[in-house]
């Protein structure tokens, strides 16, 4: 849990420290394994404006109780704060064995200058899930952690966080992981 905290600090620190930078050529490679990369140009537009409001006050409810399930052996949601604002998070029962999940829900900060330092990630992905915006990043390989973030509107978002138990690696990949999680997020914010 300590190097999810960790991951998350980076990652706010970074995305905190937006200026004006120049960055390289934009790529539309295709994901590919653990080394998904891909800065794929996508307009401001997420689709739908997706309404997070109700979650803010109650971030756990955000995945139903059958959804969650799904998570494999989980502790008991344990809602708090982070630097990206309400969270719940979902220890696995033997952090050996089972890979704990973090849901944060964020007001108020504009997505893509929460999101612009991600790009020099080692992985960084930036697609579509039911027609909204979602960004996959993690500062190293994926191997272990990953981050999707869902563009609710230009400064609204939800970000799943995973950090994966070493006996789960090989068979739940991070990124996927949490983009799955998303896709069950993005299907409860719909109606």
């Amino acid at each position: 849990m300590t190097a999810l905290l960790t991951a998350v600090l980076a990652f706010v620190a970074l995305a905190g420290c937006t200026g004006n930078q120049t960055g390289g050529n934009p790529t539309t490679a295709p994901p590919t394994g653990g080394e998904q990369t891909s800065s794929q140009p996508t307009s401001e537009a997420s689709g739908p404006k997706l309404d997070i409001a109700k979650f803010v006050s109650a971030p756990c409810s955000i995945l139903t109780a059958s959804q969650i399930s799904t998570l494999g052996a989980v502790r008991t949601a344990e809602p708090g704060t982070s630097a990206l604002g309400p969270n719940c998070t979902w220890d696995g029962q033997d952090p050996i064995k089972n890979s704990t999940y973090e849901i944060s829900v964020t007001t108020g900060k504009d997505f893509d200058a929460m999101n612009e330092n991600s790009k020099k990630n080692g992985v960084f992905v930036d697609k579509t899930i039911d027609g909204v915006r979602v960004i996959s990043t993690d500062g190293t390989d994926a191997s272990m952690y990953c981050l999707t973030s869902i563009q609710a509107s230009k400064t609204d978002s939800v970000t799943v966080q995973i950090s994966t138990a070493s006996d789960e690696r090989g068979t739940k990949k991070p990124c996927p992981e949490t983009e799955r999680v998303a896709q069950l997020i993005i299907t409860n914010l719909k109606g």
